[in-house]
């Protein structure tokens, strides 16, 4: 009664895209189609004869899966998976980084502290995951340096009041997140929305206006925590890794096969 729909690049013959259905909980793959298209899935769902079982689609923030659940699971509630809608607002961080970024030369110090990847890893993970008195390696004016976090990320926030803002905007989305109930959730992220708005901050914004847009089915991930795609991305990263060994497939139907059969091995195979 609980299903999870992604898509992967597949290359084949029969196109770039390919669907991928998964059972989340029992951890197994159901089903890999040639095409995620909205037409293709009707027709395709329109033959399953127990429809009315599921319960709750777990998915991202593309359209045509809603709109399937909408049309062919009419008692299912539509889920979005939690971390689709927290890279929105990782993002909205970034893009301030990158913007600021662009305003120093190519070869200044404060050009390289904003783009360092270990600085943006610093700044996408929440505070209290973040060991701040540890020290840490760093290269400054060509070598080494031990730093700790809290000083990196103080230096970091010292370069822009808006990227400072922005920093906490992050914080404070993923306090929410971390720390909301099904009942409480959607009055907290309205209230982050609002926040956001007044902010000024167009990067945040145009994010708040997508959890906006998504947000009775953002909710709905807080209704048991277990509500993700984790296991379809999991297995997407193992497609990934069996396309690559075998230098790519062009038979779509070979390649479905393939999926399932390693998907699936520890449950006696698939049909």
């Amino acid at each position: 009664n609980i299903i999870s729909l992604d898509e992967f690049k597949a290359g084949t013959k029969e196109g770039k895209y390919a669907f991928i259905m998964n059972d989340p909980i029992r951890k197994r793959t159901l089903d890999i189609l040639p095409s995620r298209k909205k037409e293709y899935l009707i027709g395709y769902f329109d033959k399953v004869e127990n429809r009315e079982n599921v319960r709750y689609v777990i998915s991202d923030m593309y359209e045509t899966y809603l709109i399937i659940t909408k049309i062919m699971f009419k008692n299912a509630k539509y889920v979005v998976d939690r971390f689709h809608y927290t890279e929105y607002i990782m993002n909205a961080l970034d893009n301030i980084r990158i913007r600021l970024q662009k305003t120093y030369g190519y070869n200044s110090w404060e050009y390289r502290l904003l783009k360092n990847k270990k600085n943006v890893s610093l700044l996408r993970k929440h505070y209290n995951d973040i060991n701040w008195y540890v020290y840490t390696k760093r290269y400054e004016h060509g070598r080494q340096v031990d730093k700790l976090p809290i000083d990196i990320l103080n230096e970091i926030l010292n370069k822009s009041e808006e990227l400072d803002r922005g920093y906490q905007l992050k914080e404070l989305f993923l306090d929410i997140i971390n720390h909301s109930t099904y009942e409480t959730i959607e009055e907290q992220l309205t209230n982050f929305i609002d926040i956001c708005v007044s902010s000024n901050i167009s990067e945040f914004i145009e994010a708040s206006g997508t959890i906006y847009n998504w947000l009775e089915y953002i909710c709905n991930s807080f209704i048991d925590k277990r509500y993700s795609n984790g296991f379809t991305e999991g297995t997407n990263n193992k497609i990934k890794v069996i396309k690559r060994n075998a230098f790519g497939y062009k038979n779509f139907s070979f390649y479905r096969k393939r999926i399932l059969y390693i998907s699936n091995a520890r449950l006696g195979g698939s049909n």
